[in-house]
Formats: C-alpha cells, structure tokens, sequence
C-alpha cells in the first residue's frame, strides 16, 4: 500500500516538475524573444574592443533623448533637435587605460569646436569626484552624466568603455567606436561638423 501511494506521489511530483520545466522553457524563450526584437528596433551592431563583443548602436539609429541624473543626483535630459549642433557622447571609467589614452583627443575636439559640437561625458562608475578628474584632464564645462536611466543604459550600452557615439541634430547615430580614439577619427568627427 506505501509503495502504491509513494508511486503516485512521485508521478504527480514529477508531473509538477516537467510543468514547471515547461513553464520556465517558455519564459525563457519569450524573453530571448523580446531582448532578439528590442536589439533589431534600436539596430546595435557588434564591435570587438580587446576579446570582448559588445553592442553599440548602428550608424543610422534613431536615438531616444539621453535620460540620467548628472553628479548632485539631479534629473537630466539631453535631447536631440533642440540644438542645431551634433552631440558626442563619450562613455568613460576612470579605471579604463584606453580611456586615459582618449583624454588628450577629446580635448583637442572641445578646443577645435567648441561652439559646434555639443559634448556629454557619461561616467560609468560616476562618484563625487568625477568633475575634479575631468578638470585635471583639461576637460572644460560640459555635460556630465554619471547615472543613466536603465532604458537608456541598455539603448547606448553604456558598458561599453571608452565609447564614442556622434549623433547629428535630429538624433541618428552618424558615427560610433568602441576604443582609442585615433587621429583619423578626430578627422571624421571634424569632418562631420564642417558638413552639417
């Protein structure tokens, strides 16, 4: 008699489990889903910085407006359209050596175009003393954000360090890269604003 009631037991336990397996098989397959459609929406392509493969908006894209809050914790928002000018967002961590390598090309963007090029620090790993490192890396008054709101996160994957992202006056990616910033695309960028 135990044994009977200790086989049904098993069946219906094992019933549960193989439910529960299917369930969790199907969410997962929804989620994948859904990160497969949202990537193909925002249009992110594949870029290798070292061994790494990471995802960074496809020249082209439409930007949302960048959402975070900048060093006090207050809101920000930078939009496109308002400016008549291109905005370049730079995403950097402290910790980054390529980042270190960037600062002395990023400088000599703000000196070259100061009044046409509109550019957003983004500090991953942002704290309070992000604007005294940027000021001893010559970088004068600009935007700074230091946390992101998550849609925005995952929109400019700003994992991604150092990234550039050159973004006109209506809001579409006109150029990206993930790493150093070379002396031909200082030239791009520069290029870009003449033309604009």
């Amino acid at each position: 008699m135990l044994s009977a009631i200790a086989g049904a037991l098993g069946h219906r336990v094992s019933l549960c489990l193989g439910t529960v397996a299917a369930f969790v098989a199907v969410d997962l397959l929804l989620v994948a889903a859904c990160l497969f459609a949202l990537r193909q929406n925002v249009g992110l392509r594949r870029e290798v910085a070292g061994d790494v493969a990471l995802l960074t908006p496809a020249d082209g894209t439409w930007m949302p407006p960048l959402a975070g809050e900048d060093i006090t914790g207050t809101p920000r928002t930078i939009a496109y359209g308002q400016e008549q000018r291109p905005t370049l967002v730079y995403t950097f961590s402290k910790e980054c050596d390529f980042c270190e390598l960037n600062w002395r090309g990023m400088r000599s963007l703000q000196a070259m175009a100061p009044d046409r090029l509109r550019i957003v620090y983004i500090d991953t790993a942002g704290d309070v003393f992000t604007p005294d490192y940027l000021a001893a890396k010559g970088i004068g008054r600009s935007v700074l954000l230091v946390q992101l709101s998550p849609a925005a996160a995952f929109v400019y994957d700003a994992r991604a360090v150092p990234q550039l992202l050159l973004v006109d006056h209506d809001g579409r990616v006109q150029w990206s890269h993930v790493g150093e910033l070379a002396r031909r695309d200082i030239s791009k960028i520069l290029s870009f604003i003449e033309h604009d």
